[in-house]
């Protein structure tokens, strides 16, 4: 018996492909490397360290490459590692990122060195590593990028008004660059809610408590959710190009 469309899409697409996630040893990326590896993809994670995950649980990627996604010498210097050793990527996902939890009535919390450091971080470096990366998704085969974004940039809140900035930044740079890399290459953003991680820096109990108020399911999201649809959109969504995909509990409603 053929195996189901589905999970042919699925099994082919990931077996030996060369994924690459930058922020693979957080929740959502470690999610993602687990997913993948499953799927029989080789996969690369790129992080402040190239130490392995210290936690036994954790399913380890095949290769841990040091990058400062702030530094473009540095993303280049990652970007030529992989050349040497891989030759291509096939799917690119960004999920590296930073947060923190700003009252949004208080502006004069901002200070221009959190405003750096988070559109820095959320917005410039996604945009450089697509593009000192898109010559390598170029050779790769259904190369595809996705990205992780946030509801925040489609409501307007979330944890600060500065990273709501720098996920709209992104979503707007990633239709732009979606048009620019096609037909060869896709671009996939991925819109969460609020997550039970310690993604976002000082956050109190309360806020966790009114994001599942204030969704129509009544519940977060999980990142085994969201690291599937990070998958689905790389390798199901074939004609999905240039736009987002909630995963939020509703929460955008």
């Amino acid at each position: 018996m053929n195996e189901p469309y589905i999970l042919n899409l699925l099994t082919s697409g990931f077996k030996d492909a060369v994924v690459v996630v930058i922020g693979g040893k957080g929740g959502i990326g470690s999610q993602v490397v687990k997913q993948a590896k499953e799927l029989g993809a080789t996969v690369i994670v790129g992080s402040r360290t190239a130490t392995k995950p210290d936690t036994s649980d954790a399913v380890i990627a095949d290769a841990y490459i040091p990058i400062d996604i702030c530094d473009t010498a540095s993303i280049q210097k990652f970007a030529a590692t992989l050349q040497e050793k891989y030759g291509r990527i096939d799917i690119l996902v960004n999920t590296a990122g930073l947060s923190y939890q700003i009252p949004p009535n208080n502006l004069e919390l901002l200070t221009d060195e959190m405003l750096t450091e988070v559109l820095d971080t959320n917005a410039k470096a996604p945009l450089v590593i697509m593009r000192e990366l898109a010559g390598l998704l170029q050779a790769g085969q259904d190369p595809v990028i996705v990205n992780l974004s946030s509801i925040a940039a489609h409501t307007g809140g979330g944890s600060n008004l500065a990273y709501a900035a720098s996920k709209a930044a992104l979503d707007t740079a990633s239709k732009a660059i979606a048009r620019a890399l096609a037909p060869k290459v896709r671009v996939v953003n991925i819109s969460p809610s609020a997550l039970d991680t310690d993604f976002v820096r000082n956050r109190n109990s309360g806020f966790i408590d009114a994001t599942i108020k204030a969704s129509a399911l009544k519940r977060l999201a999980s990142t085994t959710e969201v690291a599937t649809a990070v998958l689905c959109a790389a390798r199901l969504l074939t004609a999905t190009t240039g736009t987002n995909i909630f995963v939020d509990a509703g929460r955008h409603l």
